[in-house]
């Protein structure tokens, strides 16, 4: 990330066009202003980190997902943003905004900001899952001329966020262009009793050195079984998704059960 954005430290004029997106969170998880919010001074959460990533690097515009969930008649993003007004004052206890302490709690300079983030902020009121609000922020991008896109989320979502992202500008030709500068910046906040460290991510084989590719040769330089394709797990695992949920108790314990049966 850039410098900090500060009333000595101004920006160039032909600076590149910035959009931000904070992802939503479903308001029926557990702890979900914890994981929306967070502790200061460390833990931050999805929302004051969006913030600060938002105006340090100057956006022109932030959106807030979605419209997965309801509750108490407000949308994610709604709830989202009322959270964000009620504790504002609170956003100069985190260590992030170090520096920025007067801007955030002084009457005139916070009202400021807070015009600053209301000028840049596009609610999501549409969108139901991931893929939906990269799809929805991605045309809002577009319209705004933004060239350079930061995702904002939890350690454990993120990383999906990213894959999504690359998927879904990559396969629309009007959004490609938002690829070319793509990045990432994570809450410390995440799914309460998980880590980044519980996140699987099983990518395609692509080590030649390994069985499991489909070019790999064994010591004499031989193809391993030749004509026999090879043991993808990352396409077997995606097809876990499709399990219907109402089974999927009975497919974990008979898939527990094989595991066992290969002694991991």
């Amino acid at each position: 990330m850039s410098a900090p954005m500060t009333a000595s430290n101004p920006r160039d004029a032909h600076r590149r066009k910035t959009g931000v997106l904070v992802h939503g969170y479903n308001l029926h998880a557990a702890l979900w202003e914890d994981v929306a919010w967070g502790t200061p001074p460390e833990r931050i959460g999805r929302v004051p980190m969006g913030v600060f990533v938002a105006l340090s690097e100057q956006a022109d515009v932030m959106v807030f997902g979605s419209g997965a969930s309801e509750k108490d008649g407000l949308l994610e993003s709604e709830a989202a943003v009322r959270l964000l007004w009620d504790r504002f004052d609170e956003l100069a206890g985190f260590a992030v905004f170090k520096g920025w302490e007067s801007e955030l709690t002084r009457p005139a300079a916070a009202g400021g900001f807070r015009q600053r983030i209301e000028s840049m902020l596009h609610l999501d009121r549409a969108s139901k899952n991931t893929r939906d609000e990269i799809a929805h922020a991605g045309r809002i991008f577009v319209d705004r001329n933004v060239e350079r896109v930061i995702l904002v989320s939890s350690p454990t979502h993120l990383p999906r966020c990213l894959r999504d992202a690359c998927a879904v500008y990559g396969e629309d030709g009007a959004m490609s262009g938002l690829l070319r500068e793509l990045y990432a910046a994570p809450s410390v906040t995440g799914y309460p009793g998980y880590s980044a460290d519980d996140v699987t991510i099983f990518e395609p084989p692509h080590r030649p050195d390994r069985p499991d590719h489909p070019g790999y040769r064994d010591r004499s330089g031989c193809p391993d079984r030749p004509g026999r394709s090879a043991a993808d797990m990352s396409r077997v695992v995606a097809r876990v998704h499709d399990v219907p949920e109402n089974q999927r108790d009975r497919f974990v314990r008979r898939l527990d059960d094989l595991l066992q049966e290969f002694e991991v």
